[in-house]
Parts: C-alpha cells; structure tokens; sequence
C-alpha cells in the first residue's frame, strides 16, 4: 500500500479538519501537521481531534526552540487526554531563519538541544517530577503520566541528526526524499540504532511525499518549484541537494536569484529535480508507482501530502480530491489497521 499517513495542511484551521475527516473515512491511519507560518500546529491538532475518533495525530514536526519541554509536556498530554490516546510527538530543530529571525529565539547546538530535549519531554510526559540543570533549566511539578506512552518523532536531515534520531526516538520523519537520499538517511539511522544497541524494528523511517495528481506537467510542477525556491535558500536543505547529486543546479538557482533573476530561477529548477522531490503524476497509478519506489527505498511509511497544482480554483477542493484519489481503500478495497 503506498500511501498509508496524510499530511494536513491549508491556510484556514478547518482545512486541515476537513482533510483529516476526509481522510479518516478513506482509511489512512494517521495524520499529521507541520509547523511554519500558517496555523499553530497544536491548536489544529486540537482541532483535527475533536473532529476524529480513530486516525493517530501528529507534528511533524513542531519546533524545540519555540516551546520549553515542560510547554511541549503540557500541551502533548492535554492532546493525548483529549484525542483519546492517538498522539504522536514530533519535533524537529526548524533553521535559523525561523528561530531566530521570525521568533527572535537563540538557535544553536541542535543536537544537543535534541538529546536533552527528548530525554525530557519523555520524563514530564510520564509524570516525573525534575530538577534539571542543562541547557534547558527545570523545576516544574510533575505532570499526569500520559496514557498510553506519547511516541517521539525526530525530524532529520544531516547524517548527525539522523544518527541521533536512531538512537533516541521512536520514529524519524524525513522532507523532501530522494530514493538515493532516504538510502544514505537509513545508514545513518541504523549507525543510531546500533550505537544506542535498539532494534531496527523500533525505529519507523517515514517520508513527507509531495503529490500532485494532474494531466499537465507544468501545472503540477508550478507549486513544487515554488516551495522548493525557500529549501533551496536554506544552507541545510542545500547541502542535501548538493550531497544528493543536485549541486550544479543548486548553483545555478542561487546564481539567478542572487542576480535578480527571479522568475529565471525558479523556472529553471529541472524536470529531473522536481520529479526526484516529488510525485507528479497524471493519475493515480502514476502517483502510486512513484510512492512505491520511495517505499523501496528504505522507507516503513509514506505520508501523502497531496499539494493542488497551479491554477487551481479551489485548491481545498484539488487536494481533497487528490487524497480520495490515492487513499488506502482506493487502493486495496480495505482499511489500514489503526
């Protein structure tokens, strides 16, 4: 089955409502909510469970220099009374363009920032009362213990992170995938993994799959070029696309915009660059073969995340009607287990 999660997202809260019901009766079995400047993710996951009663929730990923442990304890344990017990926690260390410049918080030393805050965020959520001294200061009552365990999600990019996440969390959440980069992602995981002596099998890898279901090439790689245009901006992101075989055509974008060449530099992101980072396809089959190789590629779960392609009148309509397109019960007559 290639798509079994589906990524929520639309610039009004009930969007994201709307997509998680739709999503609910097709038979995914999980959903989940990023994070940047559009609604605040713990208010649509809020949202998203009172309005659902089985498909597990969650971010990915939400930021840890925006909210303390003891906020992110709070707010995952209110969801995980409120959700009936389908929450799942995932955090990720944003950029410095976010952290810092938007929010006007420190960033820095991000794993370390993520080892401790992991380590801490489990504790609260398990009703441990804690005095810690670190690079987080703590002396917080104890919380009620989270019923059952919340999981954590690390979000990771550079082979540093990802190890980390092999070690620490319950499951790693990956944006923008390549099959060659989710190959390398894995060896760094399963280095974690073995460092921290884990089994594989207690790590998920997971993938944001952007789709675009449409006839039209252009009109489905119209809103991927555009979104790509802030990743490639991103030193992080670049550096990925570079390792991953993209580092001419990462030059070549940064040349134009740095020209003012705007319009030249986003056109000029490749066929083969768009089609490697996301899943355009002209139906449904297309699309799902796509998932697939993604799947083969290392991964235990791809998350759709249907985006409306260029000229759209209703874009809440097109990714709705893409996620009846390629949802599990289109695919196998059935329902996922939840």
């Amino acid at each position: 089955m290639s798509y079994t999660g589906l990524v929520l997202h639309g610039d009004h809260v009930r969007d994201h409502v709307e997509q998680a019901q739709a999503g609910e009766r097709l038979g995914f079995a999980s959903g989940w909510v990023t994070e940047v400047n559009e609604p605040d993710a713990i208010t649509v996951l809020a949202a998203a469970a009172a309005g659902t009663e089985r498909m597990r929730l969650g971010t990915g990923i939400a930021p840890i220099f925006l909210r303390d442990p003891y906020l992110a304890a709070m707010s995952f344990w209110s969801l995980q009374d409120l959700s009936g017990g389908r929450m799942t926690a995932g955090f990720g260390v944003s950029t410095p363009v976010i952290v810092d410049g938007w929010h006007g918080q420190p960033w820095g030393r991000p794993r370390a920032h993520m080892r401790e805050y992991v380590d801490l965020f489990r504790r609260m959520t398990a009703g441990e009362r804690l005095r810690h001294e670190g690079l987080y200061r703590t002396r917080a009552p104890a919380l009620p213990a989270a019923d059952p365990p919340i999981p954590v999600y690390v979000g990771a990019l550079g082979e540093g992170m990802l190890e980390l996440a092999g070690e620490v969390a319950d499951g790693v959440i990956l944006n923008y995938p390549t099959a060659t980069s989710i190959a390398r992602a894995v060896e760094a995981i399963e280095r974690g993994i073995a460092r921290a002596g884990r089994e594989r099998a207690e790590v998920r890898v997971i993938a944001f799959a952007r789709t675009v279901l449409h006839e039209s090439y252009e009109a489905a790689a119209t809103p991927i070029r555009e979104e790509l245009l802030a990743y490639m901006m991103a030193p992080v992101y670049r550096g990925v696309f570079t390792g991953d075989g993209f580092g001419e055509e990462c030059e070549t974008f940064a040349r134009r915009w740095e020209a003012r060449e705007r319009a030249e530099a986003i056109a000029g992101i490749s066929e083969r660059f768009v089609r490697a980072h996301a899943v355009v396809g002209r139906n449904a089959g297309e699309c799902r073969e796509q998932a697939e190789a993604l799947l083969a590629a290392g991964l235990d779960e791809a998350l759709l995340y249907p985006v409306a392609p260029a000229g759209a009148a209703d874009p809440q309509a097109a990714v709705l009607e893409t996620i009846r397109a390629l949802a599990p019960r289109q695919a196998g007559g059935g329902s996922p287990a939840h």
